[in-house]
């Protein structure tokens, strides 16, 4: 059933948005750092499982495989911005904020992959309404309708309400993402010698696992801030 909730009309700004999203952040830090890394656990584990490349050409796999893993991210942390909405409503204990939040972030998996596949497929036709749909889309996981299609349709209807809000929210989100690589690739990424050692050599596999852990440990923020969008945006 697609959703007939109304949007609230009131649009909030960013900067009277973002105090409120980081005291909730940092009230729940503990859960919400939890959460980031069940939601982002398959970055986790590929991260994990790579291994030492045994010479230079085997080092550009790894080093691409890095990158990806950052540039969809942000699929987790819509995920994770499920889990972050049960800590926008009231003031639950730490042990209720984890489970709730727990129970969210299941919920938005499915919904979240589907807003994946519309962005990926928005991404091929043209950069552009990939993009749009990325902010649309970016409070699925956030939604408490019932069924895929009736979350993905109120992310939509808030999203395009609070516009300039959400674009930024996700904006600052991807401008996170990109700082985490660029700063991993700077500090433990050097040029490899024609003939690198094995140390040399485990630097790209550092620089996979750093971007993991920092994605894990950064996420919280940007998915509150988007949960309490959601969250401000009820009626």
């Amino acid at each position: 059933m697609v959703s007939t909730r109304k949007p609230s009309p009131r649009s909030d700004a960013p900067t009277a948005l973002l105090p409120t999203a980081v005291a909730s952040w940092l009230r729940y830090l503990a859960p919400l750092t939890a959460l980031s890394a069940i939601a982002l656990s398959p970055l986790l584990l590929t991260a994990l499982r790579t291994r030492v490349p045994h010479d230079q050409p085997g080092a550009t796999p790894i080093l691409a495989l890095g990158w990806t893993m950052l540039a969809t991210g942000w699929l987790g942390q819509f995920v994770l911005a499920g889990g972050a909405s049960a800590m926008t409503h009231g003031r639950p204990s730490q042990l209720r904020a984890f489970r709730g939040g727990l129970v969210q972030l299941v919920r938005a998996i499915v919904p979240c992959l589907l807003a994946a596949a519309a962005i990926a497929i928005g991404g091929l036709a043209l950069v552009v309404p990939g993009l749009a749909l990325l902010v649309l889309l970016s409070l699925t996981g956030t939604s408490h309708e019932r069924g895929a299609a009736a979350r993905l349709s109120d992310s939509i209807a808030v999203a395009r309400a609070h516009l300039p809000t959400v674009a930024l929210a996700v904006a600052g989100m991807l401008a996170i993402d990109a700082a985490i690589g660029l700063t991993a690739y700077r500090v433990l990424v050097a040029p490899l010698p024609p003939h690198p050692t094995a140390a040399q050599l485990s630097v790209t596999r550092g620089f996979v696992r750093a971007i993991a852990i920092g994605l894990v440990l950064a996420s919280p923020l940007p998915a509150t801030v988007l949960a309490t969008i959601r969250a401000r945006a009820e009626p």
